[in-house]
This record gives structure tokens, sequence and C-alpha cells, in this order.
């Protein structure tokens, strides 16, 4: 059996909440490509197809196809898709944005008293499978039939429930027995499966098996699409035949790019948050002395002073504001990042619900990929012949302020908080990252890159984090920082809103670090994730 059908197996991957600290088991190294997804079945469909000589883009298709079935509370058909691609033969690089769209019928008027959390008011038109068949009519190699199988084969043979996916059940029981999604997610009794029992999805398989003979285009224009709408219409759901008129194709646009370490970083430009990932990056790069320690109090009040002051830069520019001097403000730019670092000085003492998943191949193409639902388990309802769960972004949207990018109008595109990021030195893809968390994805994208120019990519990913609102409350997994960390925050004025040790908020973090020899991937310890790659060499 290959090694990373044994690293993947079911007995080893389904319980490892008790070795967090163990790399053997959320880490992996191969000289064959990599994946890093949130789950670890995830990831085996696309070390599948590595295996089988496909590209970065095949293996994305499947891994993205097969997280619908696996990790559904946070991304799936019915939600949205983002990625940052490299294409090595092209070399270039380029994002690829398919966020969630507004239906055609939906006004600031009918949605001011609608409820848009969760019911069929809150679904905003999917674009999951747009960006997929995209991707596989311009840079897959492998007919979807073949890239498809491991997503049909999870949902009819079932998957075992995992201590992380039972928690995760439990944590949301309320608001899923609020929708009529029950019967894909509970067992008998509307009861969460236990650990280790398995979970069978039919009409997920079902809908699955029409694409693999029909395609994507049924999603929109057959079979599938005329269930979604009919559905829409006994329960009053916005999307209508109009909206599935056209593809809601992704456009594939130029990323934000800034500087890190001498290293040119890549990232999702606006409706994503790249911008503000980087800014972080570029500030700490001015900041970070000669002998910093990312361990020490006064690194984690570094960290919560860089982020506190992004995000509200974020919220004062993301309207399209100007300087003083008149001009738009580039917040990816260094200069920006210089300014920014003045200010933060003088405050320094002296000395999701989302998935995410990574690939590289052995040929250089590399894909970052965030996918959504919008929150976990979406608006919690789902056709009941097809099995999937809809988007919740039409909370996404705004109906009151008309200059704002995101304001509620026939094709508006859902905000994002999405950042998936490639690294490269020189001319060579580093890495590869990106994360789940709302607000807190660029936060922990920042803290574990800043901590891999001094850690291990495990260690990197592993470490305790923190995130700081506008406002300055730090959420912070307060068990894993020292107790002088603590007293430092509080004394510098912060809000402490401790968390579990190893908290689902903080993110779903995936890495993939390639030194021109060996590629090395880390999965998500906090959930399901995990890394492997064609013949690995160690893990």
């Amino acid at each position: 059996m290959s090694s990373w059908k044994v690293q993947l197996c079911d007995s080893r991957m389904l319980n490892r909440e008790s070795c967090r600290t163990d790399p053997n088991y959320w880490s992996s190294a191969s000289t064959h490509g990599m994946v890093a997804s949130a789950h670890y079945k995830a990831t085996e469909a696309g070390v599948e197809l590595l295996s089988k000589g496909s590209n970065a883009f095949d293996a994305a298709v499947a891994v993205s196809l097969a997280l619908g079935v696996v990790e559904s509370a946070g991304s799936g058909l019915g939600g949205m898709t983002m990625m940052l691609i490299h294409h090595a033969s092209q070399n270039r690089t380029f994002a690829l944005e398919g966020p969630c769209r507004a239906p055609v019928r939906a006004t600031p008027e009918m949605v001011a008293d609608a409820p848009r959390k969760s019911g069929y008011k809150a679904v905003a038109v999917p674009t999951n499978p747009a960006v997929l068949d995209y991707l596989l009519r311009n840079y897959c190699t492998m007919p979807l039939k073949e890239i498809i199988a491991p997503a049909i084969r999870f949902a009819e043979e079932g998957i075992l429930v995992t201590p992380f996916h039972y928690q995760h059940t439990v944590e949301s029981l309320s608001g899923i027995k609020k929708g009529n999604a029950s019967p894909f997610l509970l067992g008998p009794g509307k009861v969460p499966l236990a650990v280790g029992e398995r979970l069978k999805q039919p009409q997920l398989a079902r809908t699955l098996s029409i694409l693999s003979g029909a395609g994507f285009k049924d999603f929109y224009h057959g079979d599938i699409a005329r269930e979604i709408i009919k559905d829409m219409q006994r329960n009053k759901g916005f999307i209508c035949a109009d909206d599935f008129s056209d593809l809601p194709y992704p456009q594939e646009t130029e990323p934000v790019r800034g500087h890190f370490f001498g290293m040119d970083i890549y990232s999702l430009p606006p409706p994503g948050d790249g911008t503000t990932l980087i800014q972080m990056l570029q500030v700490f790069d001015h900041l970070k002395g000669s002998h910093f320690d990312p361990d020490t109090p006064e690194a984690a009040e570094l960290f919560a002073r860089i982020i506190q002051k992004a995000r509200r830069e974020r919220r004062k520019y993301r309207l399209g504001a100007k300087s003083a001097s008149g001009r738009a403000v580039d917040r990816a730019s260094i200069e920006y990042a210089l300014n920014i670092s003045e200010k933060i000085k003088t405050h320094i003492y002296p000395a999701g619900e989302t998935s995410h998943f990574c690939v590289m191949d052995s040929s250089g193409n590399v894909v970052s990929a965030t996918q959504s639902i919008e929150r976990s388990f979406g608006s919690k309802v789902a056709s009941e012949t097809l099995g999937f769960l809809y988007n919740g972004y039409m909370k996404g949207f705004k109906i009151q302020n008309k200059r704002h990018p995101h304001y509620l109008k026939p094709g508006a595109i859902a905000r994002s908080n999405a950042a998936p990021t490639i690294l490269f030195q020189g001319n060579r893809p580093f890495a590869a990252i990106g994360s789940t968390g709302s607000e807190r994805m660029s936060s922990g994208i920042f803290e574990t890159l800043v901590r891999l120019q001094y850690k291990t990519p495990f260690e990197s990913v592993s470490a305790p984090r923190l995130h700081c609102t506008p406002e300055g409350e730090i959420l912070i997994e307060a068990e894993r920082f020292s107790p002088e960390t603590l007293d430092l925050l509080k004394g510098s004025g912060f809000l402490i809103n401790p968390l579990d040790a190893w908290s689902f908020s903080t993110g779903g973090l995936q890495l993939i670090v390639f030194d021109g020899k060996t590629y090395v991937g880390v999965g998500e310890p906090r959930r399901d994730g995990a890394a492997a790659g064609p013949d690995n060499i160690c893990g």
C-alpha cells in the first residue's frame, strides 16, 4: 500500500486530538508534490489525483469537491470559491475570484426585514460549481468523471465522524434544527452522530453523479438547476431562473503584491483580504528588530498592535477613501507600511465558516484556495433531493449605504475575508498558505508566516494564536500563552477574551513549503487538517 494511503487511513486519522503537538500526525514531506486541506479524506482525494499524474489544478478540483462532502459545514456546491494560482509553464500568478452574487430579485427593501443569517432568504447565487468548471475547462488535464470520483465515493460509502466533526455539530445543533437540513447532517431523532459512526450522503452522491455525467453546467442549466429553482420557489427564496441564465464564471484578476523577508508575496485582491495581510507583513518587516523572538510577551503585543491597526485601516479605507492629499490609498505599498509602522511604535513598550486547501505539483503549479458557505453550516437549509447546504451570503451585502462596494443590487458580489496566498523566493514558489475564520483569516496567516521565518512549518502552524479587533479586544488561546504575556496585553489596554487552548475560532490554516527539493505540508491541528503527497518520504 502507498505510504500516503497508510498515513491517511481512518484508523490513524480519526482521533488525533491527543497528538496535536506531534508533527507526524499533521505534517508530511514528499518530493513529488503536496496537498494540505481541512480534512484528511479531501487530502486523500487530491493525492490520489497527483499519484495518477494529474496537475495541481486537477487535484484542486478533486479536493474542492471532496471538502463539500467530508466538511460540508464549511463549504460545498452551494457556496463560493476564491483561488490564487501560479501557472508554472505560463510563468503567471493570478487570482481566480468567484464570490457569491446577489440574486436579481433581491432589493434592499425586500431583504430589510428578512432573516439573512439562515433560511432561504439568506441564500445568494452559488459560484463554486462555476469556478470549478472554469478551472476544468482552462487548466485541468483529466476528465471530470475521474476528478469527481473520490467525492462520489466518500458520499456513497460515508465518512467516519471525527471528534472535531462531532463537537462542531453539537455547537451548531440549535441552528441546524431550525432549518431543514437535519436529515443530511444528523442521526435518527435529530441527534448528532457519535464519534466513529458513519455519515452517508446518498442525495449528495446522486447530485455529484449527475455532474459527473452532465458537467458543472447542469448546476445552472440542467436538472440540478431546475430543482434549485423549484426549491427556492417553494420556500420563498430570492434565487430565480434569471440568476442562472448565465454561468457566474469567475474573473482572472491581478493579485495584490508585496514584499516580506526578501520574498515576493501575492494574495487575493478586493473583495478578498489579501491587502490587509500584506499590510501586516510589511509593517512587521519594519518593526521586528534584529533579534525578534516570536514566543516572547513583546512579540504577542507587537502582533496585536499590527493586527488591530490593519483591521482599523481596512474599515477606514474600504469605501475607497482618499488620503489627506486627496490621493487614493495603496495599503499594500511599502510607503504605507512605513507610515503605519511609525504610528505603531508609539504604543509598543521598549525592548471561520470556511474551508481552505493548498496544492503544489512537481511541475511548479500552485493552487491556494478558500471556499465557503459563509458561516458554519451556511443557511442551514438544503433541497431534500440534492443534499448540499446552501450558502448564507445574503448577510454579506449592505442594504443602507449605497456607496459601499457590497451594497445590495442585482449581480453585486458578496464581501469576503479570504486571503489565499503564495510566496516566492526569486522565481520559485516557496509557500502556499491560507486559512478560514472570517476576519481572523489574515491574522492567522500573518502570525504563521512570521513564525515560519524562525520556526519549522509545523511549529509555525501549531503555535498559539491571537486576533485583535479594531476596538482592541484580543481573542487569544490564553492557556497556551504565558501569564507574563497576558499581563502585558492587559496592561497595554487590550481587553482579553480567552479562547480554548486549541480553538476552532482561531481559524483553520493549511500550509505547503517547498525548498527546491522537498515539499513539506501541514494540516491544521485545531481541526481535521491533513497534509500528504505522492510517495511520502516522511510523515
